[in-house]
């Protein structure tokens, strides 16, 4: 947590700084390292949730402003779960009513809280989005409603919201709107297209330094490229920059397979011990096994049969309820690994 402090004596005084503070830092509307500095003091006080419950007392648009203001900074973060719980909070609050002048918070409120959101609340942020005319305020709005209503949408629907936005929307937004295009499933176009448009979104948000972004689009590059190995590598060192360290770690997993599946041994072993260290830092269990599994893989490849045995071990020792695909996994590679030993 920063150490930001209230700045006012009154109540008003301190929601007024934390509203300035969080709506003149947003990331997306400046990718410099200060302006995402700013918005992590911002966000990450344990003032800012002391905000957001005292705005749901008593300043309903208030409580709106600040999740509104702090979206970008979620999302870029990867704090869904922060995100859902305090717009569950604000909807709980708000019920059917959307405050005048407010309909883009309450669509943003909505994204974030949507699985817990009620259905006539969903009913109304769609509402806000057939109104609309021209682009959206934040510009991380068109990009959360294209991936969590997106899919609910017809195609045409989505078609026409991006289409909006690339015409009238910042140089952010038309690079958002390139990453939604090439996302599989929202709008009609082929895998070649879909790859032209995520390399355009990635080579826009390099330009705006905009590296949450760019990992985003190297995301979806992932799911649809056959030049994998050089979008994984990016991916990866984007998710250890950004602290992703979750993600770096199953990452570091798929590039050990593509390197073993080259051939490429020490490459492979070198990415399989990188991602044990941080599935062990993060205690993830399953991105554990996967990791044990990939050296257990790429020791056997090298001949080294004791090694591989004693890494097939460790995820055999784990419960099984627990891992039940890695257990089955590693019970493959055991059936293996003794064929591998009868023929030495």
């Amino acid at each position: 947590m920063s150490d930001v402090e209230f700045q006012g004596s009154g109540y008003d005084e301190d929601l007024s700084y934390l509203i300035d503070l969080v709506e003149g830092a947003d990331p997306l509307r400046s990718a410099t390292s200060s302006s995402r500095a700013g918005t992590r003091s911002a966000a990450e006080g344990d003032q800012v949730v002391a905000a957001i419950e005292r705005a749901c007392e008593s300043d309903p648009r208030m409580a709106l402003r600040l999740v509104a203001g702090l979206s970008s900074y979620w999302w870029s973060r990867g704090l869904q779960d922060e995100a859902a719980a305090a717009a569950e909070r604000v909807l709980g609050m708000l019920g059917r009513t959307v405050p005048a002048g407010m309909d883009e918070e309450y669509l943003l409120t909505v994204l974030h809280g949507a699985s817990s959101a009620e259905q006539e609340q969903l009913e109304l942020a769609q509402q806000v989005v057939q109104d609309a005319v021209g682009p959206f305020k934040y510009p991380v709005t068109v990009l959360l409603w294209a991936l969590v209503f997106g899919p609910f949408e017809s195609r045409t629907t989505v078609a026409e919201v991006l289409a909006r936005h690339e015409r009238d929307g910042d140089a952010w937004t038309r690079a958002a709107v390139e990453l939604c295009k090439g996302y599989p499933g929202l709008v009609d176009i082929g895998p070649v297209e879909a790859e032209q448009s995520l390399r355009i979104a990635l080579a826009r948000f390099r330009m705006l330094e905009d590296r949450w972004a760019m990992f985003l689009a190297l995301t979806g590059l992932r799911q649809i490229t056959d030049d994998l190995l050089p979008v994984t590598s990016e991916a990866v060192e984007l998710a250890e920059e950004l602290g992703l360290e979750e993600e770096a770690g199953l990452l570091l997993c798929e590039r050990g397979e593509l390197h073993l599946r080259a051939g490429e041994l020490d490459p492979a072993r070198a990415d399989y011990r990188r991602a044990l260290e941080l599935a062990d830092s993060t205690e993830n269990i399953e991105a554990v096994a996967a990791a044990h599994i990939g050296l257990a893989r790429t020791a056997r490849h090298a001949g080294n049969l004791v090694c591989a045995r004693e890494h097939l071990a460790a995820v055999l020792a784990e419960p099984a309820e627990e891992l039940a695909d890695a257990h089955e996994e590693a019970a493959h590679e055991l059936r293996l690994l003794c064929s591998a030993e009868a023929t030495a």
